[in-house]
């Protein structure tokens, strides 16, 4: 198969379960994408905050686990 396009072909040809477990939160006003690995845990996938001095935070750092609150 031949796949020409922009998107990258990780996200084009995912299912939808790979990416239902992934949530948009805000954690102490710093807005991320993080996805779920248990019951109030999470693991953060990637920043969507325009402040830059949260990306220099080493707890706001993709891969790093953190709780989430139940709502």
């Amino acid at each position: 198969m031949i796949y020409y396009s922009v998107i990258p072909a990780e996200t084009a040809l995912t299912d939808e379960t790979e990416i239902s477990n992934v949530r948009e939160v805000s954690i102490n006003g710093v807005m991320m994408q993080v996805e779920m690995i248990g019951p109030g845990q999470g693991r953060i996938q990637r920043l969507l905050s325009p402040e830059p001095h949260h990306y220099l935070d080493a707890r706001y750092q993709p891969g790093q686990s953190i709780a989430i609150p139940l709502q």
